[in-house]
């Protein structure tokens, strides 16, 4: 297959997984909140003015911010961006989307206080191009705050579970990786300091167990 053969394919299948994703992030936001919204409110408390997040979706992290923050919007996917607009009048706050993705974000060096992510860095193409970008926007002492799912220990049940339905997965919610090494990356990230919990949360999203959660300032 040609490369315009294979960006017209990814075009189509976008067309049709995008408004999907849009519409199921933005109706399960209410039972995300119910998974992990004692974890976001801990690790959202102390944000700055302006936020960045990556790869906000349909706005399920606006609940945690205060209103009248201003969030920079680092989502690609623009089926989303109708949803994000309207959870963002929902909570107040004060959104701009970028249409790019985390690999190439246009912002200036060391310009923004506060980065998140959740459940993000197993879909982007190159996490490590995603995470040095994080760390070259944030201000000297800047905080990235994250929630992900990551790898299970190798030869366990979540890890069989993980490789069998990662083909399915990856294709329906738009890259994602329900084996990805997110923590080793992240603690190899050159980040200043990290502070990472590592934990299962378990729920009916089965291939998305175990989790990591936690604090890395530039």
């Amino acid at each position: 297959m040609t490369e315009l053969k294979k960006m017209n394919k990814e075009f189509e299948n976008n067309n049709v997984r995008g408004p999907i994703n849009s519409w199921f992030f933005y109706t399960i936001s209410g039972y995300m909140d119910v998974l992990w919204g004692k974890s976001k409110k801990e690790l959202f408390q102390d944000h700055s003015g302006t936020v960045v997040e990556i790869g906000p979706g349909a706005g399920a992290n606006m609940r945690y911010l205060k209103r009248g923050t201003k969030l920079i919007a680092i989502e690609p996917n623009i089926h989303m961006h109708k949803n994000l607009r309207k959870t963002a009048k929902k909570y107040g706050i004060h959104l701009y989307i970028k249409s790019i993705t985390g690999e190439t974000i246009d912002l200036p060096d060391s310009s923004v206080d506060f980065v998140m992510s959740t459940l993000v860095l197993c879909t982007v193409d190159n996490p490590l191009q995603c995470v040095n970008q994080i760390k070259r926007i944030l201000k000297p002492t800047g905080q990235f705050v994250f929630i992900e799912h990551v790898k299970a220990r190798e030869n366990s049940i979540l890890g069989f579970i993980q490789n069998l339905i990662h083909k399915p997965w990856h294709w329906f919610f738009e890259g994602c990786h329900t084996n990805r090494d997110t923590a080793s990356l992240l603690e190899s990230a050159g980040f200043s300091s990290i502070v990472m919990d590592k934990y299962n949360h378990y729920s009916p999203f089965i291939p998305i167990i175990p989790q990591i959660r936690g604090r890395a300032v530039k």
